[in-house]
């Protein structure tokens, strides 16, 4: 991934069973003893930044939303101290005492009312249109891009303090998310340790590759190396993978499958992690004009029915979709980590999970497949992973805000993303070498689709080609009907929005 570095500094797990030795009744002296902070050995915790030195914020309070919900709070927000947790968890809680003590300042984080999407979006669009104050938001995409009130926030472009060609920011990220290209009202960085977790990633069981298939692990590593991983021959294992376990012939819910899907969750993960993602658009030269790239496209009619064979025509292939979405998550892999699948289409949070921690079975881990042999890999980050913004309310205190926002970015980068990615994701949660080579090449080759994240902006195109390969209909005569309106939302919103936060 171009806006993500390549990891310079392993850091040595034994300081991360230190750090946890450390009493409770210490927690007042943490910033001031030897512990994660304790480097001038180079690398990532040697990074500098920009920021001014000797700042003083006289203690500020920052008041900063998020949306509600252990993984938030824990992994990009306030963290946890406790001796018997997470050490990630303990990384983000001194990250925030490190910035507190180095500003002068507090930091309060207050969780929305409801965890939901449409919940907190509801209570981010009341609070933006009214008197309510925060300095910024640290919340999902899905709750914060596609509620198009990109007008009411900073331009963080114009922002001193923020300093973009830094290794903490994700800049192919933010300027995907961007609605115009230019303006910056969203930021990603390495605070945003949900992102890494929202990256597709493809899932087998080793003892059931070989037991079905006849297969090594090495078998898959080798397709990926050479780029011949594709959906064509995932839908010929998967037809290979099926057993019929009652001998009742006939396909139920009792057989043994290659794995399930349902709506969303496999669906947009299958169709936003190829190419085609990285083609249904093309800005201007200033970016303030976004031409759709959906009629004729002769690759969007082909990955589709690409999907809808592997879907809808594999006996291997389980249909979930009329699984409560809430649950399919959590049922999937704990179905694939008690041995009922030979694959599992996830993300990588998926290998972090108690289920897949505890699976006495060896599984590999591999990008999605391609839609053509000799493609680049593109690992799609779900729209429910994370992105800061600020109200234009706050614009008074910009400098301020830029500033704090620059320092737990930093920060993050210089251990907390070590601490999760290469000695827990990487070392702790992939069971071999390779896979931990794969968490490398799906890292680096993660995407985000504007289309995706402004779908509501563009009538809904994106859930266009979801409809049309969930319910099996020609994908060319829904874009046919779809495409004009789509473009001349998008012009609308782009222009009013310019309008707005420019007059």
């Amino acid at each position: 991934m171009k806006f993500l570095r390549k990891t310079a500094l392993f850091l040595v797990l034994a300081l991360l069973v230190s750090s946890m030795m450390f009493s409770c009744k210490d927690k007042e002296n943490e910033i001031d003893r030897d512990g994660w902070w304790l480097s001038d050995a180079g690398g990532r915790p040697s990074t500098p930044d920009d920021l001014p030195e000797n700042i003083d914020f006289e203690g500020y309070e920052f008041l900063v939303f998020y949306r509600a919900g252990d993984w938030v709070n824990f992994y990009e927000c306030e963290g946890n101290y406790d001796t018997d947790v997470n050490p990630v968890y303990q990384t983000v809680y001194e990250r925030n005492l490190k910035v507190q003590s180095r500003l002068n300042a507090k930091i309060t984080w207050v969780p929305s009312d409801n965890g939901g999407r449409s919940e907190t979006a509801s209570q981010i669009t009341q609070i933006l249109n009214s008197a309510e104050y925060y300095d910024f938001f640290l919340t999902t995409n899905n709750t914060c891009v596609s509620n198009g009130n990109n007008a009411q926030m900073i331009d963080f472009s114009l922002s001193q303090y923020i300093n973009l060609s830094q290794p903490w920011w994700w800049k192919d990220v933010i300027e995907e998310i961007s609605f115009d290209g230019t303006t910056i009202n969203f930021l990603v960085g390495d605070m945003n340790i949900i992102n890494i977790t929202k990256m597709s990633a493809f899932y087998f069981n080793s003892d059931l590759i070989d037991e079905r298939l006849r297969k090594t692990p090495s078998y898959f590593y080798d397709l990926v190396d050479e780029k011949k991983w594709t959906i064509e021959i995932l839908d010929q294992l998967a037809k290979d993978c099926y057993k019929d376990l009652n001998g009742n012939q006939s396909e139920d819910e009792n057989d043994s499958y290659a794995f399930p899907w349902t709506g969303g969750e496999t669906v947009n993960q299958f169709l936003w992690s190829t190419r085609v993602a990285d083609d249904l658009y093309t800005r201007s030269a200033d970016g303030r004009f976004i031409t759709l790239n959906f009629k004729g496209n002769d690759d969007i009619v082909t990955l589709c029915e690409q999907m809808t064979k592997l879907l809808h025509n594999n006996v291997g292939v389980l249909n979930y979709s009329s699984k409560p979405s809430g649950t399919f998550d959590g049922l999937i892999v704990q179905e694939f980590s008690e041995g009922k699948y030979v694959f599992l289409p996830q993300r990588l949070s998926a290998a972090t999970t108690d289920y897949m921690r505890d699976m006495e079975t060896d599984y590999g881990i591999i990008p999605y497949p391609l839609m053509s042999e000799g493609d680049e890999y593109i690992s799609d980050i779900q729209d429910s992973s994370t992105c800061i913004f600020a109200p234009r309310v706050a614009d008074r205190v910009n400098d301020k805000i830029s500033t704090c926002i620059e320092a737990l970015c930093a920060e993050a980068y210089r251990y907390t993303t070590e601490a999760f990615y290469n000695v827990a994701l990487k070392n702790k949660y992939a069971r071999d070498d390779d896979a931990s080579r794969m968490i490398d090449l799906i890292y680096e080759s993660a995407h985000k689709s504007f289309i995706v994240e402004y779908g509501g902006q563009a009538s809904s195109i994106a859930g266009t080609l979801y409809s049309a390969v969930y319910g099996q209909s020609s994908v060319a005569t829904a874009i046919a009907a779809k495409a004009d309106a789509a473009q001349a939302s998008i012009n609308k919103f782009i222009s009013d929005t310019l309008k707005t936060m420019y007059s």
